[in-house]
């Protein structure tokens, strides 16, 4: 008995060390927390973020004080020589080259200034709060496309394995077909062209599972692309399609869509960035006061003996304002403001084309749902006829009453009805994605499946 169990743990052991570890299976939901974590297109938008956050310090930091140390050494390999007057020494009319300075020269100092009145420190400040609020929206502008993208590929995916599932099942009927009439044209009971006819059927079917099978997989490393996941890896997605008896909702207050959508808040702040450039530019008028303060101290030595703390280092140091008032520039700062004010009109068209362009968008995938709804319920309907036909068919030539090019053509035609069905529901899925898409509410969609 003890052999008998140490056999079975062996066993097994054997077993689970020899069966290949299978991928997680992911629903909907848990791809597209998957691809928000992984997706590089996010990570991107994030760092692009973080950026942003950065330049606002930056700009905090302008009005801040500013200290610097500065130092320097000088080795006057040839000391500059000047010309004197010879009235100083009495000799006039002449001049006496005289060598001033000395060979080797130290200073050093530090220095502090700070911002009094500068307009153009509050205007930077806000383009910067500005810069970083788009850059927050284009996070939520990646993270919605990501989200697309993994749904439309998810759907896509199981919409193919399911269809492969089917496929296999209509190849397993034909097989089992064409070996009974195999078998039957051994027995002299059906002729050589029955048999050739329904392989025909067969190798049709076969082939078409081919397909579906290389266009699941090419399906599934789309989605792992978008999902950020190496295509290497395995993975299994949940088997239950999502609901097809989506029902059509009439369309609500555009206006409110239109303010949902993240690319129209792009626009906007796009607006407000060119308006503060605006700002920014006619600051420049105006003029500036600053604070400073500094003090240094320097050694000029015959000889290198810096170190030598019997010498004399002499000190000086100065406070005061600096008052900047520009006059002229040359109508450079003119232009300046003429350039922004352009920017201004040409962003503010381009937020009336978004909203124009939204509205057709709402219009047109409004349409395609419709459409949508309505075909999926004929293919449905088509579906179950063509499955009907197709069982009573097989079960009339497997009884001898039916022929076998009723056989072959309902088969074919259940393999067409089932490509259109599965096509028409892909439609249906892809337009639910648009719609909810144009009207900005993707995400809430999302989040709220089951």
């Amino acid at each position: 008995m003890k052999n008998m169990k140490t056999i079975k743990s062996i066993t097994f052991l054997f077993l689970a060390l020899c069966i290949p570890l299978s991928g997680q299976t992911y629903s909907l939901k848990q791809c597209i927390e998957y691809a928000r974590k992984n997706n590089s297109n996010i990570k991107t938008a994030s760092l692009d973020s973080d950026i942003s956050g950065k330049m606002v310090n930056e700009q905090i930091g302008n009005g801040l004080p500013q200290i610097d140390i500065t130092g320097s050494f000088d080795d006057n390999l040839k000391i500059i020589t000047q010309i004197l007057p010879g009235e100083l020494i009495g000799k006039p009319g002449t001049f006496i080259p005289v060598t001033i300075g000395t060979p080797y020269n130290v200073s050093a100092g530090i220095s502090l200034t700070q911002k009094i009145f500068d307009p153009s420190f509050w205007v930077g400040l806000k383009a910067a709060k500005i810069s970083k609020n788009m850059s927050e929206q284009n996070i939520q502008k990646t993270d919605e496309q990501v989200i697309y993208d993994v749904s439309a590929a998810y759907y896509k995916s199981i919409i193919i394995e399911k269809q492969f599932e089917n496929l296999k099942i209509i190849l397993a009927s034909s097989q089992r077909t064409l070996k009974s009439t195999e078998l039957k044209y051994q027995n002299g009971l059906v002729k050589k062209n029955v048999v050739d006819k329904i392989k025909v059927s067969y190798n049709a079917s076969n082939s078409q599972l081919v397909q579906t099978e290389l266009s699941y997989k090419q399906a599934l490393n789309n989605l792992k692309f978008y999902m950020g996941m190496s295509v290497e890896s395995n993975i299994t997605l949940q088997k239950d399609l999502p609901d097809s008896t989506i029902s059509f909702v009439e369309p609500g207050d555009n206006r409110n869509f239109i303010e949902n959508r993240v690319d129209y808040q792009m626009q906007k702040t796009n607006v407000e960035l060119y308006e503060t450039d605006k700002q920014n530019n006619i600051s420049a008028y105006l003029p500036t006061l600053s604070f400073y303060a500094n003090y240094n101290f320097q050694a000029m030595r015959t000889e290198f003996d810096f170190f030598k703390s019997d010498k004399d280092w002499y000190n000086s140091s100065a406070i005061g304002l600096e008052l900047k008032i520009p006059v002229f520039s040359g109508f450079k700062r003119f232009s300046k403001v003429e350039q922004s004010q352009l920017n201004i009109e040409k962003a503010t068209e381009n937020l009336k084309l978004t909203e124009q362009s939204i509205k057709v968008e709402l219009s047109n995938y409004y349409i395609q749902f419709r459409n949508a709804i309505d075909n999926i319920q004929t293919e449905k309907e088509n579906l179950s006829l063509a499955e009907s036909v197709y069982q009573n068919t097989q079960l009339e030539f497997t009884q001898g009453t039916g022929s076998s090019l009723d056989l072959i053509q309902t088969e074919s035609s259940l393999r067409e009805t089932q490509n259109n069905y599965y096509n028409k529901l892909l439609t249906l899925y892809i337009a639910k994605l648009d719609l909810e898409k144009s009207q900005g509410t993707l995400t809430n969609f999302i989040n709220n499946l089951k």
